[in-house]
């Protein structure tokens, strides 16, 4: 897992090159992008409404689901992303699309999906196979942002996957495995905070998906238990049992995302939770954005996230790869 973690400048890269040869349709108008994904496929979906919330020409929203809301019509864009190509969510809520005359697209390493892609000549971003879809969300990521792109739902800048690609590469050197701990950052946060239950904080509409993707990284790579809130929100609900806890009961480590976008309003919400929060929780890890353009601002909280799981994973003597009870549910299911 460590090594395609590494590996994300490499994947932005090469799954930008796949995806300027897919042929999409002319543009048009469309009322809503709805991205049908689940686990490691569905996080590029939260990256996209997150990356566009203030720039979408509409919204975009992320679906969970087997069945599609009642709006989706011919007037809404749905990509339907899979790593696998055999997620049965995924492949109910594409089928159910297809019925409601949506306009879709398809990214997929195989399986299922690139078959009925293939048979209803949907356009189709072909992404390499071999890997947990969790590790390979850059070719889920471009090809979505491409879509979105060149259908004029939401732009990126000319430079942005540039960017990106030159500054995890530099964040790599900084934080990867042949970094000795006394000067990689994230190996002494590992250490600080291995054996802890983590909160993760992060806001709408700028680190929201990053918090949501850490959390989700330290359940499969880390085996650990780990609560997600977002601000503002949970200054109108979690703030309130949190400040009730007894520090001496309870071992947490808690992660704030940040990032120059979030809201002037919320930076001072952050500031005050901190100083509400820090005797019961001991005070607060925060992991700030780096960068320039807002996709590069936000895969480096990606990348800080991803190398921080597999290290927590190794000190915990955890392999941070086999995800061993997914697997069971899925046999159970196809029985």
């Amino acid at each position: 897992m460590l090594k395609a973690v590494g590996r994300m400048p490499e994947m932005i890269a090469e799954a930008e090159k796949l995806a300027s040869y897919v042929s999409l349709p002319a543009a048009k108008p469309y009322d809503h992008a709805l991205v049908l994904g689940m686990g490691g496929s569905a996080i590029a979906g939260d990256i996209a409404a997150d990356l566009f919330f203030k720039k979408a020409a509409a919204p975009i929203i992320a679906s969970r689901n087997y069945s599609l809301p009642n709006y989706v019509g011919e007037k809404t864009l749905v990509i339907a992303i899979s790593y696998s190509g055999n997620t049965e969510e995924t492949l109910a809520a594409v089928k159910e699309a297809d019925k409601k005359k949506a306009q879709i697209i398809c990214v997929t390493s195989g399986g299922k999906l690139k078959e009925l892609s293939d048979s209803r000549s949907w356009p189709l971003f072909l992404s390499p196979g071999g890997l947990q879809p969790r590790a390979a969300l850059p070719y889920l990521l471009i090809p979505l942002l491409t879509a979105l792109d060149r259908l004029k739902v939401a732009s990126l800048a000319p430079d942005e996957i540039k960017e990106s690609i030159s500054l995890l590469t530099r964040l790599r050197d900084e934080f990867g495995p042949a970094k000795p701990a006394r000067n990689n950052p994230i190996k002494q946060l590992a250490s600080r905070t291995a054996g802890k239950l983590p909160i993760i904080f992060g806001s709408s509409g700028t680190t929201g998906a990053a918090a949501l993707r850490f959390k989700c990284q330290l359940n499969e790579n880390s085996k650990l238990t780990a609560l997600l809130n977002v601000f503002p929100e949970l200054n109108h609900n979690e703030i309130v049992n949190l400040a009730a806890l007894k520090r001496e009961a309870h071992n947490f480590a808690l992660f704030i995302l940040r990032d120059e976008d979030d809201n002037e309003r919320v930076k001072k919400r952050i500031e005050i939770t901190k100083s509400l929060l820090v005797r019961q929780l001991g005070g607060a890890s925060e992991i700030a954005s780096q960068g320039k353009s807002p996709l590069a601002r936000l895969l480096s909280l990606v990348l800080y996230g991803d190398y921080l799981s597999v290290y927590l994973a190794i000190a915990s003597g955890v392999d941070p790869t086999p995800v061993e009870a997914i697997s069971r549910l899925k046999k159970e299911l196809a029985r």
